[in-house]
């Protein structure tokens, strides 16, 4: 069985990523699910999610379908519910910088696109889509490498915190600088359609 998880995480998948997260103790990534079922364009977010976890989920929600002209969704986020879940519910989430992974995740799910393989993100959405600078992207980095993941999506406006990562963390990590959320999506499926892509 732990074979089998291991190899699943070396292979693209639909609406699933590695959300960063930063605590007093360090950064951590937390595993998201994403599915869209038939309904009525209702959001749940779940697995031990806080005031600001939610205020995410919300904004992200609210962009994804003020933007789906835009990204070809069509009438899927009003005929589809989203459901997003964080899988490790052992861990409370609170924070603005989950925005960006939560739409991302929510696009997969609702396009059935795949994600690519091994993916963490972070950076905080406006309602008009624009990728906000965040904290703790050091600590949320060094995370990600730890964890193993290979591809990271972090907003332009910290290239200063990414510029100061050691060599061993930044030359493991495909790290990927986005201004909004168009920009992001277009580059994850790149990414996630060019085998071997996603490794440096």
């Amino acid at each position: 069985a732990h074979r089998r998880r291991q190899l699943a995480r070396d292979l693209p998948a639909v609406g699933r990523v590695g959300v960063l997260g930063w605590h007093p103790g360090g950064g951590h990534v937390s595993p998201l699910e994403a599915i869209a079922v038939p309904g009525r364009g209702v959001l749940r977010c779940s697995g031990r999610v806080g005031p600001e976890g939610q205020e995410a989920a919300d904004v992200a929600f609210s962009v994804v379908r003020a933007r789906a002209p835009a990204l070809s969704l069509g009438t899927l986020t009003t005929r589809y519910d989203l459901h997003l879940h964080y899988t490790d519910t052992e861990v409370g989430k609170d924070g603005l910088s989950s925005g960006l992974a939560l739409s991302l995740a929510g696009l997969s799910a609702y396009t059935q696109r795949p994600l690519p393989a091994r993916l963490a993100v972070t950076g905080e959405l406006t309602l008009n889509g624009e990728v906000r600078r965040v904290g703790g992207v050091h600590e949320k980095l060094v995370a990600a490498y730890l964890e193993g993941m290979r591809v990271v999506l972090h907003p332009r406006r910290n290239l200063d915190d990414v510029a100061a990562l050691p060599p061993e963390v930044s030359g493991r990590l495909r790290l990927i600088a986005v201004d909004s959320l168009d920009e992001a999506w277009r580059l994850v499926n790149a990414a996630a359609n060019t085998p071997g892509l996603e490794r440096r």
